[in-house]
């Protein structure tokens, strides 16, 4: 049978942070980490709960929210499994600045601020990965904000699709919305309704079919070459 800390080491050693962590580094981290539930719709943290730690998805996925104090939500990025939440604000030693919230059942691995900092005193080479793991994270989100906040509406729906296109594909491909289209919306900074036009755009001329959630994209080349035509900017 698995035990708990068991399953927090497999976790954590799909984490490429944690692959070149000595097994005594890792077993004393994952013994101390836990396994966490959290349902559908619960809530992970708020705006201004304290971060005394990070957390890595097992299975499901989490909204991270900006939440204004008219209690008007702006989505901002869907966490993964496998993907973590909290380690940059965690080495702040700043509240949290987000909401996070369960859009499924959720399984969590749970590692503290004290047991991360142990190791790194421990070990100078985990110091410096975590410095570049951590230099990537903030490297995609001014990525993700380039994308979905400044280019215009149609090239941001394109490079959302283009980002789910598994690697080598160049002609059909098919994809799944696993979130709501409502969301997919507030993550571009769009309206629902701009996301359907440019939806129905992008089917009238041949590039996609909607079904559901599941998104086919008749020719992945034909996408890309759309995606740098709207990134254009209008000429005046």
């Amino acid at each position: 049978m698995v035990t708990s800390a068991q399953r927090c080491k497999q976790m954590l050693r799909k984490l490429p942070l944690f692959q070149s962590a000595k097994e005594a580094d890792l077993d004393a981290l994952a013994s101390l980490a836990r396994l966490d539930m959290l349902p559908r719709k619960e809530i992970l943290f708020e705006r201004g709960d304290t971060c005394s730690g990070f957390h890595v998805i097992a299975y499901g996925r989490i909204k991270l929210s900006l939440i204004s104090s008219q209690g008007v939500e702006k989505p901002l990025h869907i966490v993964e499994p496998g993907e973590t939440i909290g380690d940059i604000t965690m080495f702040l030693e700043r509240p949290y600045y987000l909401t996070a919230e369960a859009l499924e059942d959720c399984l969590l691995v749970y590692v503290s601020r004290q047991s991360i900092m142990e190791l790194i005193q421990r070990d100078s080479h985990f110091a410096l990965r975590m410095m570049a793991s951590l230099s990537l994270r903030m490297r995609m989100v001014v990525d993700d904000m380039e994308s979905f906040l400044l280019q215009p509406p149609a090239a941001r729906l394109a490079t959302y699709l283009m980002r789910l296109v598994p690697p080598g594909a160049s002609r059909s491909a098919r994809i799944e919305l696993t979130i709501k289209k409502s969301v997919v919306a507030a993550q571009l900074n769009l309206t629902p309704e701009t996301l359907s036009r440019y939806f129905k755009e992008m089917s009238d001329g041949g590039l996609v079919a909607l079904e559901g959630r599941s998104v086919l994209i008749h020719d992945v080349e034909k996408l890309a070459e759309y995606l740098a035509t709207k990134s254009k900017p209008a000429k005046s």
